[in-house]
């Protein structure tokens, strides 16, 4: 089926424009004519439509993020709406947010103030407390997946996330590393399994691409290798983020800060800024300082 401005998914939803795509699919800019919204929907491409292993390794993983995601009820988390199969493919509906990535952001700034990136980490890591509350893990966790709206921050594409429930270690020998490289905890390329401290890790690798304008290189200098590090330099422009980052990127899962531990430090930086924040729930709610969006 090709995207027609005239066809319509399940009755229901318009295809408009594509808005992106990655290696497993492309997402739309679509229309629900029951609700008159707009919406996006995720189409999962398996890599060769005409391969029944490809075609079912696409329908688990789009089943996977689909319900990942949808346990899920968290301003910082893409809402998704519906999941559908229409002439053999697969079509993820989810909430439409227009905003610009972290990554995106960072590099048209070369790197952002230490008090953004805390407002940022602050409503990042409570919906991931949220997460890891309901069981999903992301293991996905990176700046190209960290959506700003100017009054949200918002965590998406759930497409590699996990229920800790599952039974991962049955699959670690033979299911392969996934994750994007300079942001995959060293645990996990020692292949063990994912945890809630493998995506605290990722968390802090984020932020210190939002403070740094770059990965957290290894200490050989390969930002991109696959191979786990002894560890990371200290970030040179974290200010006072500097010993939370730190503490998120221990090589050790056992001494890395826990979800606890980086809220207090998050809430405390942003005391000491003037900036009154909540006691981080794993509902989580509020938005940045004004203007902070603004030069």
């Amino acid at each position: 089926m090709r995207a027609d401005h005239a066809q319509l998914l399940g009755d229901r939803y318009r295809l408009i424009s594509p808005l992106g795509q990655g290696g497993m699919g492309i997402v739309w800019r679509a229309h629900d004519r029951r609700l008159a919204r707009d919406v996006a929907i995720k189409e999962l491409r398996p890599a060769r439509r005409d391969d029944e292993r490809d075609v079912r390794v696409a329908r688990r993983h789009a089943l996977r993020e689909a319900r990942s995601a949808a346990r899920l009820s968290h301003p910082a988390i893409v809402t998704v709406h519906d999941l559908l199969e229409e002439d053999g493919r697969l079509w993820i509906v989810m909430e439409l947010v227009e905003a610009l990535t972290l990554q995106a952001t960072a590099w048209h700034l070369g790197r952002l103030p230490v008090h953004w990136t805390a407002w940022i980490g602050f409503h990042l890591l409570s919906g991931l407390r949220h997460a890891h509350a309901a069981g999903v893990l992301h293991r996905d966790i990176k700046p190209g997946n960290v959506l700003l709206t100017g009054d949200r921050v918002v965590l998406s594409d759930f497409g590699i996330a996990v229920l800790q429930s599952d039974d991962q270690t049955a699959h670690t020998a033979t299911m392969p590393i996934v994750g994007s490289p300079g942001y995959i905890a060293p645990e996990r390329l020692r292949g063990r399994p994912a945890t809630p401290a493998a995506d605290l890790w990722s968390f802090g690798a984020t932020l210190y691409f939002s403070v740094e304008g770059r990965p957290p290189a290894v200490e050989d200098g390969d930002v991109l290798s696959s191979r786990p590090s002894k560890g990371t330099p200290s970030p040179r422009r974290a200010g006072a983020l500097r010993l939370l980052i730190e503490g998120l990127l221990r090589p050790d899962p056992a001494e890395r800060l826990t979800s606890d531990q980086a809220a207090m430090l998050l809430s405390e930086i942003l005391r000491k800024e003037g900036i009154a924040v909540p006691p981080m729930r794993l509902t989580g709610s509020g938005l940045f300082p004004p203007g902070a969006f603004t030069m």
